[in-house]
């Protein structure tokens, strides 16, 4: 059911989709400001990386500052589990968590709370699996943020359980177009919804096991204490590798070419190996390399 809004009740209501958000949170606001209230509000946020933030805003193409600070875009660039999305001729306000959303005239700006008439139209019709007026707004939502500009996505990171659940180890950049967009540039098209929920590292590829007679001849000599333990390395491959940084295939070959780590793509140089760089091999025979993912800073 929708229900007309303004005045306090406006403000609180806003306030109560991004306080009590669980599982997504979307703020489309042209302008964004926030001041030590919001800051607190959003805070709680940063705890729990399976609530995904999604925060679209636009206008001033050649200084979008005016429309975003660059310490409130920072701030939002902190949360385990968020996508930043630049809509340059935004002008609609929406505010939704999975339960309800409002559709509204305010900005999320601490001036326009203070200062401002403005009216608002919420709806409590669950997002999923619902109808009616929110769950319009929702989908017309998300249509508008794949057909415009990413600037910043990051993930969490997670390792399953041997049994049930999975831990949380801490969250990835996969795209981060905020200089650019900073400085007047605007980047390519990306849609969002073209990166994954979130980075499964039990896909990592383990370390090969050290057959028996190998180990007996390394420590034939009674050095056993010298024989360190072989760790698990989570190697990617180069087109995996550039994905980390938003790089191409291409643009990593380049990169270990010229540090010497590999002659082509298809050979390892000795000071590659020493990197930890190595060939995978399928069942069929065909080898590729692979790259440690602390490469990818070299990107």
């Amino acid at each position: 059911m929708a229900k007309f809004i303004t005045g306090e009740e406006l403000t609180e209501e806003v306030c109560d989709i991004i306080h009590k958000a669980k599982k997504q949170l979307l703020i489309v606001s042209p302008y964004i400001k926030l001041d030590d209230y919001f800051k607190n509000l959003f805070d709680k946020h940063k705890k729990y990386p399976e609530l995904h933030l999604i925060i679209a805003f636009g206008k001033n193409e050649k200084n979008v500052q005016r429309s975003f600070k660059k310490e409130d875009l920072n701030y939002f660039k902190d949360f385990p589990n968020v996508s930043i999305v630049y809509i340059p001729n935004l002008h609609a306000k929406y505010y939704a968590n999975e339960n309800k959303g409002i559709i509204t005239s305010i900005n999320l700006y601490d001036y326009s709370f203070d200062n401002n008439v403005e009216f608002g139209v919420m709806s409590e019709t669950k997002l999923i699996g619902g109808t009616g007026i929110d769950k319009e707004a929702w989908e017309s939502s998300l249509k508008i943020l794949k057909d415009n500009y990413s600037v910043f996505i990051r993930r969490p990171r997670y390792k399953k359980k041997l049994i049930l659940g999975k831990d949380y180890m801490g969250s990835e950049d996969l795209l981060d177009y905020t200089d650019l967009l900073l400085k007047g540039g605007l980047p390519d098209r990306k849609n969002i919804f073209d990166f994954e929920n979130e980075i499964n590292l039990n896909e990592e590829i383990e370390a090969e096991r050290i057959s028996r007679n190998e180990f007996l001849k390394t420590t034939s000599n009674n050095h056993i204490e010298n024989v360190q333990e072989v760790k698990s390395v989570k190697c990617l491959s180069a087109t995996n590798l550039g994905k980390l940084k938003d790089k191409t295939f291409d643009d990593v070959i380049k990169v270990m070419i010229a540090k010497n780590y590999i002659v082509d793509k298809q050979t390892i140089s000795p000071e590659g190996e020493k990197m930890g760089i190595k060939y995978n091999e399928s069942k069929s025979g065909s080898k590729w390399i692979v790259y440690p993912e602390s490469l990818s800073e070299m990107l």
